[in-house]
């Protein structure tokens, strides 16, 4: 099995720029501005070998007129491979090639962060792997953040997964779904939010029925998507509790459960059926080396971030939060594989002024300099409680047991209505 590529470039090393020969043939490019210190990400998805340049402007210009080109590094990216290079502040171009002829498309993905970032848990297997459900646990120990947005003073905790639904017809669909803490550091409240996006179609629309407690909301960053937020609740810390996504298939249809555990058991505040245009044979949350066709990465990550998309970047003055981030297996709870310290799929982010360290399968994190790192390829299960303790991801049969239940109810109801009205009847009449 192949290693993992994690190579860092301090800045004090980025003034030795490499040579690069010209190149025939085809390519793709990203341009990127980093303002302040950062780092550019690049994940390998498709079987072919890449190369992989990170040019800087003036370089790549100059490697377009077929001349040499100048660039801060130069190496190969194959399936499976991570690549992280960290950048001064400067304007970047990353080229990938050669492509296919007739203008081929790679599915390398990458990334530029600059001063923010998600930060938290990823896992970003090898292969791309299913999941029925994700845990997030949370502990906010001390929490300080400040917003230059809607909301001056919040931060959040997100669960996000992107969900794959298998249609009849060999078909697929893909939903972007956050499970979110929601935390208002000057009020001291917080509540609980479901986003779902669809990552299908580039127009960002629903290509079926949607239903939950939730509506949906216009936003000129997303198109259309589905929200719900319940009431907000008095915030004490230490907080500790669980975020809870489990993804199945019923019916016909694909149904997404969001819970959370603060101090109790479980508590399933949201149920979001997506029924398509074909029927769904499977669902599932997909984590690994993969990309929608809106070219979202299939990570799996629990991640503190600002508060929402109008309130976007956090300035962490204060943090001591601990993230552990669990799969179900069929039978339990276990860590999943190949876990990073930074986010891809969100748009809040927070300060890079903290580090994280991984203890005993746990990521802290706190007041520190940052560097994006591999946590552990196999990560020891974390030293924390239960989700519940009778805790199961809900399936078809309690389905059935709270459809019938409902009946039975309803009957109840009826039938005491109808004996109430028949008792006033024979008053009545006599």
């Amino acid at each position: 099995m192949r290693l993992v590529i994690f190579l860092l470039l301090f800045a004090g090393l980025l003034s030795a720029l490499i040579t690069v020969p010209p190149m025939r043939g085809d390519f793709d490019v990203v341009y990127w501005r980093v303002k302040g210190s950062g780092f550019v990400a690049a994940v390998g998805i498709d079987d072919a070998t890449h190369n992989i340049t990170l040019f800087t402007e003036e370089g790549f210009n100059s490697w377009m007129k077929k001349s040499t080109g100048s660039a801060v590094f130069n190496g190969v990216l194959r399936r499976g491979d991570f690549l992280v290079i960290e950048t001064p502040p400067g304007r970047y171009v990353l080229a990938v090639y050669p492509l296919p002829f007739f203008r081929g498309e790679t599915q390398t993905y990458a990334k530029s962060y600059s001063k923010w970032a998600p930060v938290g848990v990823t896992s970003l297997p090898r292969e791309p792997t299913a999941f029925g459900a994700a845990a997030g646990y949370f502990e906010v120990r001390s929490l300080k953040a400040r917003n230059e947005g809607e909301v001056k003073d919040g931060a959040s905790i997100q669960l996000n997964a992107i969900v794959a639904l298998e249609l009849s017809g060999d078909t697929r669909q893909y939903y972007f779904v956050q499970n979110i803490l929601a935390l208002r550091t000057d009020e001291k409240k917080y509540s609980f939010v479901v986003n779902i996006f669809n990552d299908t179609s580039k127009s960002g629309s629903f290509t079926g029925e949607v239903r939950g407690r939730g509506k949906f909301y216009w936003h000129i960053y997303a198109w259309s998507y589905y929200g719900y937020r319940t009431r907000e609740e008095r915030l004490s810390l230490p907080l500790a509790g669980f975020l809870l996504i489990n993804v199945t298939a019923v019916g016909g249809a694909a149904r997404i459960d969001f819970g959370y555990n603060v101090g109790g058991g479980v508590v399933w505040y949201d149920s979001v059926t997506i029924r398509p245009y074909a029927p769904v044979e499977k669902a599932y949350i997909l984590a690994g080396h993969a990309v929608t066709p809106i070219r979202t990465i299939a990570s799996l990550e629990l991640v503190l971030c600002g508060y929402t998309v109008d309130s976007p970047m956090a300035e962490l003055e204060e943090v001591d939060v601990r993230l552990a981030l669990l799969v179900w297996d069929g039978a339990g709870w276990r860590p999943p594989p190949r876990l990073y310290n930074f986010g891809f799929n969100t748009a809040e982010m927070v300060s890079l002024n903290v580090e994280t360290r991984l203890v005993n399968g746990t990521v802290h994190i706190t007041r520190g300099a940052f560097k994006p790192m591999l946590l552990a390829e196999e990560p020891p299960g974390p030293d924390i409680p239960p989700p519940d303790a009778a805790f199961k991801p809900q399936s078809d049969y309690w389905l059935l047991v709270a459809v019938a239940a409902a009946i039975v109810l309803i009957l109840l109801a009826a039938y005491k209505a109808g004996s109430a009205l028949i008792d006033r009847l024979s008053n009545r009449l006599a």
